[in-house]
């Protein structure tokens, strides 16, 4: 596996789009040999090895000798250098934020957790990730260039200016300059939205999955959603997707971190829902990776919050319907893995029904899997460093 897709209208040369093909065919391991490079891009012999020459002169690929089966020199064989590239991935989990060092194959060099407490302000946040982007740069291996940082954000963000604008999990960081404290760590800075990474790394895993209009919603600490079209995810400059701060008669005003009262958050999300949860299940974690082996097994249903939950989230989600008129829906988060409640999320939506002329949108639910948002956050960045590199070729 690999997460660099190449854009191959960025180079102006031939033999620069040669080495492109040719490296993008190595890392998909559909060449293997100098042979099955001339075959699959009608190249001579000669244009071929000044392609593979280039293409080791950078470090992108390593050609090895094979073992000989026969009369004669044995073939070489070519491997892509997965670990010539390494992006860094600051990313938010529950009360935490985490760094990961990712290669070119999207295997976790490294991996960093630092807790943060709920009353955190912008300094001590910025402290964390100053000391994340740190750490990541001083795991990586020996000759391994760094592609800069991604930075996978929930909340509400504006991604032209790079900050961080709020997010429920600490009601006291408002506009932190994310951009600012890790460009000159760890530059250049990526930031994105954590469901658009996530949409885009399934997306580019499992195309066919993902054709047409897909919404992603996660339904975890936090609620959110993403919306893709044939795998391209719909990504604005600004925030997008905030369903768990739509307003909600039903839920009074009850405070939400945001700073209004009665957002979907606060009678649907886990960071609402815990303390009843544990007054029943006193040992449940924070941690969704963790609750979502928790709850597989309990009766869920019996505690009339939760019902409360599936109502408003089922209407919530069928109104965004509405709006997206999405052909399906994937669902993560701890919630989705508890069969009781998943069965009775997915008859909620379906008797809220859709328009005259439309079908209701199939909903299913995904394992949620963090590896996702990192590699869809890394792999921009990792993609512009190999081009730069391929733009090289002389």
């Amino acid at each position: 596996m690999s997460l660099i897709a190449l854009d191959e209208t960025r180079f102006g040369l031939a033999h620069q789009r040669d080495c492109a093909r040719a490296y993008g065919l190595i890392l998909a391991g559909q060449a293997h040999s100098r042979g099955d490079l001339s075959r699959l891009l009608d190249l001579r012999s000669t244009s071929t090895s000044r392609v593979v020459g280039d293409l080791v002169a950078r470090r992108l690929v390593i050609e090895t000798t094979g073992e000989a089966t026969g009369r004669g020199r044995p073939s070489a064989i070519l491997l892509a250098h997965n670990r010539r590239i390494g992006a860094s991935v600051i990313h938010v989990s529950s009360q935490s934020l985490f760094g990961a060092l990712v290669d070119l194959s999207g295997h976790l060099v490294t991996e960093r957790r630092m807790p943060i407490e709920a009353e955190a302000s912008n300094e001590t946040i910025a402290e964390a990730m100053a000391a994340l982007a740190r750490t990541l740069l001083e795991a990586m291996p020996p000759g391994m260039s760094h592609a800069g940082t991604a930075v996978s954000l929930s909340g509400l963000i504006d991604l032209r200016r790079g900050q961080w604008l709020l997010a429920s999990r600490w009601p006291r960081m408002r506009g932190l300059d994310v951009e600012a404290v890790l460009a000159p760590i760890a530059g250049p800075v990526e930031i994105c939205r954590n469901l658009d990474a996530e949409l885009r790394a399934r997306a580019a895993r499992d195309p066919e999955q993902f054709s047409g209009g897909t919404l992603l919603l996660h339904w975890g600490w936090g609620i959110g959603l993403a919306y893709a079209e044939d795998g391209r995810p719909f990504a604005p400059a600004g925030s997008f997707g905030e369903l768990g701060h739509w307003r909600l008669a039903a839920l009074g005003d009850r405070p939400c971190g945001c700073g209004n009262t009665g957002c979907l958050e606060t009678g649907a999300a886990l960071w609402a829902l815990l303390p009843a949860l544990r007054r029943h299940w006193p040992a449940l974690d924070e941690d969704e990776k963790r609750l979502s082996r928790q709850f597989a097994g309990l009766d869920l249903l019996a505690l009339p919050e939760i019902d409360t939950a599936c109502r408003t989230l089922a209407r919530a989600l069928a109104n965004a319907c509405r709006l997206l008129f999405p052909a399906r829906i994937a669902v993560s988060g701890p919630f989705a893995s508890n069969p009781q409640l998943w069965a009775h999320f997915n008859a909620l939506f379906r008797a809220e029904g859709t328009m005259d002329g439309f079908a209701v949108p199939d909903l299913v639910s995904v394992d949620a899997s963090q590896l996702y948002e990192i590699h869809g956050a890394a792999a921009p960045l990792l993609s512009r460093a190999a081009e730069a590199l391929l733009l090289n070729s002389a």
